[in-house]
């Protein structure tokens, strides 16, 4: 459990900083240069799991590893476009989607039912993401007042 939940942070790190170079990279590079060196850097790390057990993918599997790709690289093209237009910690909750279906997916792909604990954390997670949604646009629309009301200097 200990190496799960250490694996879990160490994601979640990656994760964050990942979400923080491509909202700066978004200043000075195209869409399609982002996701490209994402893509490249991330499937070259995947080969280091190589001798970790892979075996040989069915046709099936193989279409559907493809199918998930270009789903992934879809995604990756368009969270880099929000990133672009949005603030970070407005995009981000939007990711927490991402959970939503891991759940719906998982039950209805593979048969596994969510325990208690997982759709409670799950909740908390979402509900922060929408008060974070929230909170960005109060602060937002009071940044706009404060314009409005302060009068030009000079």
């Amino acid at each position: 459990e200990v190496l799960g939940v250490m694996a879990a942070l160490i994601a979640a790190a990656i994760s964050a900083v990942a979400m923080l170079l491509v909202r700066n990279l978004v200043q000075t590079e195209k869409t399609a240069t982002i996701v490209l060196w994402f893509s490249s850097t991330a499937s070259v790390l995947a080969l280091f799991t190589l001798p970790f057990g892979w075996q040989a993918l069915t046709p099936m599997q193989a279409a559907l590893l493809v199918v998930a790709g270009f789903c992934g690289g879809l995604g990756q093209i368009l969270m880099t476009s929000a990133y672009r237009h949005a603030e970070a910690s407005v995009v981000a909750p939007f990711e927490y989607t991402s959970m939503i279906l891991g759940v719906v997916v998982g039950y209805f792909v593979f048969g596994d039912v969510t325990s208690l604990n997982t759709l409670v954390g799950g909740v908390i997670v979402v509900a922060a993401g929408i008060f974070i949604i929230w909170r960005e646009r109060q602060l937002g629309l009071e940044r706009t007042r404060t314009r409005r009301a302060t009068p030009p200097q000079g």
